[in-house]
């Protein structure tokens, strides 16, 4: 039984008690909650307090409730999390921001995969990936395009073989999808051959991989970085 709360600001006291007690596995993920009276009871806290912290594991996809049959624990991941403070703007929506979070953690990835070792496998998962863009680009198959995209940057994170890195960038790999996704449409509308441009860019990334040019990568990169940061800084 969880201890009632005697501290003051009470709302913030409760969230956190209620996120505590799910991460520890009080209530496990697809449990249901006890309800709100027996719940508000065992906290010593009013209804309209544990409602407001239900509201907020709610919010950073904790919990959800469903309507009619009460509050249950999700099975909580980095990325509902970074994808619920996004969407509710607790997280900057700046593209150049965005942009450049991606940027920062390939730059890693491929330098930390430099010191060890890139296979001959990691390089075909990227010719393959690539591959796939051209031919999407053929056939001016955008979704297609965008999905094998998304995969070679992917990829290039996991490089470097680090699982933290790897959940990091899973985390936030939505939003960074979507301003991808942006970064595309400006492009097209500067550059009626904006595929050519982007394939470019992609081969360029390719070819420094290849040939474990970290130089060459970073240029790669800031050149993309230079043009992007142009479509969101015009009036």
């Amino acid at each position: 039984m969880v201890k009632k709360l005697v501290k003051t600001n009470l709302s913030d006291q409760t969230f956190d008690c209620i996120q505590e007690e799910i991460l520890k596995g009080t209530w496990k993920p697809g449990e249901k909650l006890p309800s709100e009276t027996e719940l508000a009871a065992s906290l010593g806290v009013s209804r309209m307090t544990l409602r407001s912290a239900i509201q907020r594991c709610c919010a950073i996809g904790l919990t959800e409730t469903r309507v009619g049959e009460g509050t249950f624990v999700r099975d909580f991941n980095l990325r509902s999390y970074f994808s619920e403070l996004y969407r509710l703007n607790l997280l900057g929506k700046s593209p150049n921001e965005i942009n450049d979070l991606r940027n920062i953690i390939q730059i890693g990835a491929v330098r930390l995969a430099l010191e060890n070792s890139i296979s001959d496998g990691d390089i075909h998962t990227l010719e393959e990936l690539n591959r796939q863009m051209e031919e999407a680009a053929g056939q001016n198959d955008m979704e297609a395009f965008h999905a094998a995209d998304a995969q070679f940057h992917l990829a290039i994170c996991t490089l470097c073989k680090n699982e933290l890195m790897y959940l990091i960038y899973d985390a936030v790999e939505a939003i960074i999808d979507e301003q991808a996704r942006q970064n595309v449409r400006r492009s097209f509308e500067e550059n009626a051959s904006s595929y050519e441009r982007v394939l470019s860019h992609h081969r360029e990334l390719l070819d420094s991989i290849r040939s474990r040019d970290i130089d060459r990568f970073i240029k790669a990169i800031m050149d993309a970085r230079h043009r992007s940061y142009s479509y969101y800084s015009k009036p």
